[in-house]
Order: structure tokens, then sequence, then C-alpha cells
């Protein structure tokens, strides 16, 4: 379990965002909650699969650096695909409900920092599990 720590990290980052949103509806959590916890199980399920199926076998063959950075890439978008929908809808609701031009702006401007972070986990993650030397 020691190996899929930033796994857990970016899962967890990504749960607390969900959870704690004030514009999604509480079942609709459950929902986005549930379908994360069933991509999790599954990533590592398979993971672990690949791994051991070439366990032990050295030099590591470019079969598994492939099938390995293909499955890292499937899960990526899973994960990383529906989290973007997610914050466009947390920022679309929280731009629309505030009043004043100067609150507006200051939404504007904080997508940068956001879109900055989501890039970097994004492409850590992608690196962390599915580099391929």
């Amino acid at each position: 379990m020691e190996k899929y720590t930033g796994f857990f990290i970016t899962l967890l980052l990504i749960l607390i965002i969900v959870v704690f949103s004030k514009y999604i509806v509480w079942w609709v959590k459950s929902v986005i909650v549930a379908y994360y916890i069933v991509v999790s199980y599954y990533f590592i399920t398979v993971k672990n699969r690949i791994d051991k199926e070439y366990e032990g076998i050295s030099p590591v063959p470019d079969a598994y650096w492939n099938q390995n950075s293909g499955w890292v890439d499937t899960i990526t978008n899973c994960l990383f695909l529906p989290l973007a929908a997610i914050l466009v809808f947390i920022y679309f609701k929280w731009f629309i409900r505030v009043k004043s031009k100067k609150a507006k702006i200051l939404i504007l401007i904080s997508l940068i920092p956001s879109a900055f972070l989501f890039l970097f986990f994004l492409i850590l993650f992608s690196f962390a599990y599915g580099y391929r030397p």
C-alpha cells in the first residue's frame, strides 16, 4: 500500500473538494464518492496484477511499460476528467452567485492557480504511476 500513497493523497484531495462543496447536492456527492471508490479499487487491483505479471523479470520488458502506461493513462482520464467537470461546475455556480464585480474578478483570477494545481496533480499522477523510461 505504500506505493499508492500519492494516489491516496490525490484521491483525498478530490474527495475533499467534492464533499465540502456547497454547490453539489448530497446525493450527487454520494454518487461521485462511490464512483471514485470504484475507480480506486479497480486501479489498484489491475495495477497490482500488471506488476505481479512482470515481477522478477529483469530487465523489465517493453510489454510491461506499454501495459502499465496505457492503464495509468486510462485511470488518469477516469480521475481527472470528471474532476475537471466538477471544478468547472463549482466555479460556474460560485461566479453566478456573487453579485459584486470585484468578487467576480477575484473568482476569475483564482482560476489561474486552480488550473495550475489541477495540471500539476494530473502530470504528477501520470508521471508517478505511468512513467516509461
